[in-house]
């Protein structure tokens, strides 16, 4: 969602001395606004359901059509998310497909979702519980304008090195956390 805002202005109360409210204009720095939380998880939703990764695809080419993202069940608080990712076919890894469920809390986009893994894999970046560390992915970094989608692609892109596929290739087919 794109908000243009040509000026920002805030009003605030407060309360004088006879108990009625007065209202005062606050100036308020544009390029600190934040697309409301459910407003950014409501855009990456249809974004999910409709396929709308126009420039995610001129970067990530394929690799875009093998990760489905969606949210679990009902959720109106868009908090709970669940993935899959197919791995880079044709190496060790062979055609399994990964699980994950995805967390957005109160601080998203702010604060990085939770990312773990229901299918269990060997990955540097996944610690003993499933737990995604996005910080160990190379070349990402989460912040504000960040997108589940995004840090799924990279998390794939984790997936391809010969080392991690074989080392997820020992693990047997369906084994969960």
């Amino acid at each position: 969602l794109f908000f243009f805002i040509s000026t920002a202005t805030a009003l605030v109360s407060s309360k004088s001395n006879l108990g009625t409210m007065a209202f005062h204009e606050q100036k308020v720095d544009p390029t600190e606004y934040r697309v409301p939380r459910n407003f950014k998880l409501l855009d990456e939703l249809e974004a999910a359901e409709k396929g709308k990764y126009g420039d995610i695809f001129k970067e990530h080419g394929q690799d875009v059509n093998m990760i489905n993202l969606g949210l679990d069940g009902q959720d109106s608080t868009f908090s709970d998310w669940n993935a899959s990712i197919i791995p880079h076919q044709g190496g060790y890894i062979g055609d399994r497909m990964y699980s994950l469920r995805i967390k957005a809390g109160p601080g998203y986009p702010d604060d990085p979702p939770q990312i773990r893994f229901t299918t269990k894999v060997a990955m540097p970046c996944v610690n003993s519980q499933g737990v995604v560390d996005l910080s160990k992915l190379d070349n990402f970094s989460w912040n504000g304008e960040s997108y589940l989608f995004g840090a799924l692609l990279h998390i794939r892109k984790a997936m391809k090195p010969n080392g991690v596929a074989q080392a997820c290739a020992q693990i047997p087919d369906g084994k969960t956390y």
